[in-house]
């Protein structure tokens, strides 16, 4: 299996959205056309060590940014709400690959959250155990998630 972040973006997508109604997903920040409440996927750090039998173990920080409709009453509860969801549903989430979509728990790590400037930022990280093959793959495409115009 390998891992992406575009795969990554969509395995949350699919999972959260029965419980967050309305929201709409994307793979990273935007600032046209954004729908509200709209989630985005931000990875926020990176760090790789050598394991045994020529793997690797890559510890991804990631930021689910959660922005609902600003400036509306009761904007910091709904926010609060969503944090809750996600509390409740992140502890392991199923990700499924792009090319054979066969579903494998992903396990979460160090979750919090945070509420600043009306966003509410899910921050956790995931510990994959990945082989050359797979952790070349997930560069390339956090290289292309962080590419600037």
């Amino acid at each position: 299996m390998t891992f992406t972040m575009s795969a990554l973006a969509r395995s949350l997508a699919d999972y959260l959205s029965p419980e967050l109604p309305g929201a709409s997903f994307y793979a990273d920040p935007n600032q046209q056309g954004t729908r509200s409440p709209a989630l985005f996927l931000r990875q926020t750090t990176a760090k790789i060590s050598p394991q045994p039998g020529g793997a690797f173990l890559r510890r991804l920080g990631l930021d689910l940014v959660y922005l609902d409709r600003f400036y509306t009453v009761r904007e910091e509860s709904r926010l609060q709400a969503a944090a809750d969801v996600m509390d409740q549903m992140l502890e392991t989430f199923p990700y499924a690959a792009e090319k054979d979509g066969k579903a494998v728990a992903l396990r979460t790590y160090d979750r919090h959250w945070e509420i600043a400037d009306s966003t509410l930022h899910y921050k956790f990280q995931l510990r994959l155990r990945l082989t050359q093959a797979e952790d070349a793959a997930l560069m390339r495409s956090i290289q292309e998630l962080n590419m600037e115009v």
